[in-house]
């Protein structure tokens, strides 16, 4: 009994530090952001992308007032008017003649009217066309927005792993030049070296120590650029992880990566557009049927002229443009040019596509080659490193051909950093050329 006590009082205990430690845990692990939670931060947050989506809230509302032109029109309307002098009849009855007025002084007069476009000849229909494909115009903008800013975020995401790599670097070279001076230190005592050798390496390190400046403002900056994609705030802490490995892409799959180019679906669409613009204009000369009709009430009837009496009226009419000014003639000329222009402006994007993609692809292959050079250039170094220190330990070689190595290995490290960084940052500007979406 007692154990099958202490058994339960142990579950509730470990159950209640779970309990404590769960949140701290998450929060730990939703602090580092993968670049899937980057490009997710940057979708939902960025305000150019709100923007992008009330557009399109613009363009709905603009088909709803399209399509209002196909609803009749209803009015109340209250009006008076004071009217001197009126027509009078003079009646001969008996000696004084009587004078009768045939319309009021004051008119008052209250009416509700309906209005309604029974016909006219299609140019309702074209402007609603038009709305709703400045709809689809409007959600392509998004589209290509989106595509720009999670490209741009990626890169910020590559820069600052390469960045926080470059250091790593910077880091071991500044301990390998440090313990060069440890070396250096150990055979002045003993006569073997100079004060001289000791500036060289104090020099050494003390430019690596710049440069590991350098490299950490501009990690400040390229998080502070993030940060801006992703909405964040500035003091906000930003922790990123991921990697920059090479292997994980796939030169031989690309070309089965398919995409879209909004750039051409804009274009498409403004086509679209423009044909149904001028079919509007070959219609503004096109006559207009409308029909309505009123019903209120209103004084100035016989025999009693200040009552107020119910009334109704119809009408049917037909509206014809005659003239306008030559206004038809210069629009229809507009509109044939804009579609020129848009047929020119879709040559100027194809040839501006296939350029960027032959571009990104030979890119992509120059980096790749680049990479595997600076493998075995980085093997070298490395031999050549072990062997300089060798010889220095042995007096065979002076302090300034230690550092010489080391500083030769300390590139190739960097250069081979460098050439993966690069081949990475040129396989998301590939996709990016083809058009393809990058976020869940």
């Amino acid at each position: 009994m007692k154990l099958i006590f202490k058994e339960k009082i142990l579950k509730k205990n470990l159950g209640f530090v779970f309990f404590l430690i769960l949140p701290f845990a998450y929060g730990q692990m939703s602090d580092s952001l993968s670049l899937n939670n980057v490009l997710d931060l940057v979708i939902e947050n960025n305000p150019v992308l709100k923007q992008s989506r009330g557009k399109i809230a613009i363009s709905e509302s603009k088909i709803g007032i399209a399509r209002s032109n196909k609803y009749p029109k209803v009015i109340f309307e209250g009006s008076f008017a004071y009217v001197d002098p009126i027509s009078k009849v003079s009646l001969p009855l008996g000696p004084n003649p009587t004078e009768l007025p045939l319309f009021p002084n004051e008119n008052y007069n209250v009416h509700s009217g309906v209005q309604y476009t029974l016909f006219d000849f299609g140019r309702t229909n074209e402007i609603i066309t038009i709305s709703k494909i400045e709809k689809l115009i409007a959600e392509e903008g998004l589209e290509a927005a989106q595509k720009t800013l999670t490209y741009a975020a990626t890169e910020l995401f590559n820069t600052i792993l390469f960045t926080k790599k470059a250091l790593q670097v910077q880091d071991k070279f500044i301990t390998s030049l440090k313990r060069t001076l440890k070396r250096t230190d150990g055979f002045i005592k003993n006569g073997l070296a100079t004060n001289f050798d000791r500036i060289n390496t104090n020099v050494r390190i003390t430019s690596a120590q710049n440069k590991k400046i350098t490299l950490q403002n501009s990690l400040k900056k390229l998080e502070y650029k993030l940060k801006e994609l992703m909405g964040m705030n500035v003091s906000q802490k930003l922790a990123i992880t991921g990697d920059l490995s090479i292997e994980k892409k796939n030169l031989n799959q690309m070309d089965l990566y398919k995409g879209t180019r909004n750039e051409l679906t804009i274009v498409t669409h403004l086509d679209s557009v423009f044909k149904s613009a001028e079919k509007l204009t070959n219609k503004s000369s096109l006559p207009f049927i409308t029909v309505g009709g009123t019903t209120g009430f209103h004084n100035g009837y016989m025999p009693n002229l200040n009552e107020f009496r119910f009334n109704i009226a119809v009408f049917s009419k037909i509206t014809v443009p005659l003239f306008q000014g030559f206004k038809v003639k210069h629009e229809k000329n507009i509109a044939k040019i804009k579609r020129d222009n848009n047929n020119w402006h879709l040559q100027e994007i194809k040839t501006k596509i296939s350029t960027e993609l032959a571009y990104a692809k030979e890119s992509l292959e120059h980096s790749h080659q680049e990479y595997e050079n600076n493998k075995i250039l980085i093997q070298q170094a490395e031999t050549a490193v072990q062997q300089a220190r060798k010889k220095y330990d042995n007096q065979l070689i002076t302090n300034l051909d230690l550092l010489d190595t080391e500083v030769v290995l300390a590139r190739a490290q960097l250069a081979l950093l460098q050439s993966e960084y690069k081949y990475v940052v040129a396989y998301y500007k590939l996709l990016q050329v083809k058009g393809i979406k990058i976020w869940q």
